[in-house]
């Protein structure tokens, strides 16, 4: 009996003694051979590996980099600014200093009547100031008129190569010849009105083709007569006539 539990205690002292020497050989780098684990190797999954290097950006480098960048930009805007000004300065002062030169007339006929007009116009500026001659023969009831009106005339003109003029007109100088149908004469010299006018116009390089409308209205007064049984009190009229011309631009 005593020696049957001293070899109980060597047989179990002898097994605990090998199972320490396999578990300590088991984590030198692997598993034991023949334990089926030996291709499950986890030796390396423990090494080291350095970091990856940072790239490390020179923020003064960037700010620098931008900043030439937005003053090119801005440089080439301040240049386009400063042609298109330049441009539209140019445009204007020729535009502005162009001088023109016209000639309009225009003619009515009827049965009863005949009416022409003659305008002479020198623009400067936009500006212009012109003379306009009238001329009206007609005849009423028998009687028979004949008068020649005087018109001064202020214009602003709008455009460049297409142009519209407006302007007014007023007459400074007339005679008014009046026969009666019993050949008695009748003049005056005395005479009021007014008017106004447009033009169109469109240039065909220094050459202007034009084109416009004249109204007037006037009033003759103060009529005198060398006959002591007649007398005429006052001879007022009113019309419009369309006209056309050219002109030079310079």
């Amino acid at each position: 009996m005593r020696y049957g539990i001293l070899l109980l205690t060597l047989i179990i002292l002898s097994g605990s003694f090998g199972f320490s020497s396999a578990k300590g050989k088991g984590f030198e780098g692997g598993f034991p051979e023949g334990s089926g684990l030996d291709k499950y190797r986890i030796g390396n999954l423990g090494k080291k590996r350095k970091p990856d290097q940072e790239i490390q950006y020179d923020l003064s480098e960037e700010k620098s980099s931008n900043k030439e960048k937005q003053e090119i930009q801005f440089d080439q805007f301040e240049r386009r600014e400063e042609k298109s000004f330049n441009n539209q300065k140019a445009s204007e002062d020729s535009e502005s200093s162009k001088i023109r030169f016209r000639g309009l007339s225009g003619t009515y006929t009827s049965d009863f009547q005949e009416a022409t007009s003659s305008t002479s116009t020198i623009i400067w500026d936009r500006l212009g100031i012109g003379q306009s001659v009238f001329k009206l023969k007609t005849s009423i009831s028998g009687d028979t008129y004949e008068l020649e009106n005087t018109l001064i005339e202020l214009s602003y003109t709008f455009g460049d190569e297409f142009t519209l003029t407006l302007g007014g007109r007023s007459v400074t100088t007339g005679k008014l010849t009046i026969t009666s149908s019993d050949s008695e004469l009748f003049n005056s010299s005395n005479v009021e009105g007014s008017g106004y006018f447009s033009i169109l116009g469109i240039e065909f390089g220094i050459f202007e083709i034009l084109a416009g409308f004249q109204y007037t209205s006037y009033v003759f007064t103060e009529i005198e007569t060398e006959s002591t049984s007649a007398y005429w009190g006052s001879f007022e009229d009113s019309g419009g006539l369309y006209v056309t011309g050219i002109g030079l631009a310079f």
